[in-house]
């Protein structure tokens, strides 16, 4: 499940995840962490390298 080359992919899905979760308290909205959500849910769970070197 964990190939080498998806590891930049899984490491920016988390931090999209991460960044998102961060905004809510700061803006009370939590429009820009769905919108994150969707991005790191789909970085993570990709099957094919997304995040080119």
């Amino acid at each position: 499940m964990l190939r080498r080359d998806l590891i930049k992919n899984k490491i920016y899905g988390i931090i999209f995840i991460i960044l998102g979760a961060l905004t809510i308290p700061i803006e009370w909205d939590a429009t820009f962490f769905l919108f994150a959500l969707m991005v790191g849910i789909m970085l993570f769970a990709s099957r094919e390298n997304c995040i080119m070197d």
